[in-house]
């Protein structure tokens, strides 16, 4: 079968590549196609990754968990199988919406310069603490604007600076370390992203108020950077 023009059919090809489903003719075909064109064969390399990421971050966990629901139960062996097939076909369905998600729709940031556990800091006080504190205020909503703007290198200076003060609270800590992991990561730096999630991680009682679903695609986009790097 020669290469598709439709790009669904394309995109279809591909997957029959690496699934597998391929005669020894049809991939000689693939992998001249690979040969020759570089967009191709980056797109194929692209799909790869997803398959395997998808693997690793949701595959295992869900088969693991059909298959013990299966075992509780009194049904036949056919029975079984036909549920597995379905439960991981399922499961594939919905692991490729899940990673488009988590790919695509932006992290959403608290609206903390409206928030009362940081306004109520900025009220009028000459000692020495509050004017530090409002130097980090200041650094982090310049931080804020310069994530906003696309100024990434910028907005990591800001929340490193923030980090850098020791007389802030928890609140602000954590806000500072969630927003210097985004910068890290705009600005091609996954590595970094990763080390300053982790931090933000290990909050016990944490304050600042971030989804777990905000969570889920700051990690995911994180590993993404990280496997394209």
């Amino acid at each position: 079968m020669k290469r598709p023009t439709d790009k669904q059919q394309e995109h279809e090809w591909i997957e029959r590549y690496l699934s597998g489903q391929m005669t020894s003719d049809e991939r000689a075909e693939v992998e001249a196609e690979r040969q020759t064109d570089p967009d191709f064969d980056n797109e194929v390399i692209l799909l790869k990754r997803t398959h395997e990421l998808m693997k690793e971050a949701f595959l295992e966990q869900r088969a693991v968990a059909t298959l013990k629901q299966l075992q509780q139960q009194s049904r036949q062996r056919t029975q079984r199988i036909r549920l597995v097939r379905r439960s991981l076909s399922g499961v594939v369905s919905a692991g490729f919406m899940l990673i488009l998600y988590l790919s695509v729709v932006p992290v959403v940031f608290p609206d903390s310069e409206n928030d009362i556990n940081v306004t109520r800091s900025l009220a009028d006080d000459s000692s020495t603490v509050a004017v530090v504190q409002k130097r980090a205020f200041n650094q982090f909503f310049d931080g804020q604007a310069h994530l906003t703007e696309g100024q990434y290198a910028l907005a990591v200076k800001n929340f490193e600076q923030v980090l850098r003060s020791s007389d802030i609270r928890p609140y602000f800590r954590e806000a500072a370390q969630w927003h210097l992991a985004v910068a890290y990561l705009k600005s091609g730096e996954p590595d970094k992203a990763e080390r300053v999630y982790a931090q933000f991680t290990q909050c016990i009682d944490c304050e600042y108020p971030i989804k777990t679903v905000d969570r889920w695609k700051i990690w995911w986009q994180i590993k993404w950077a990280q496997w394209l790097s």
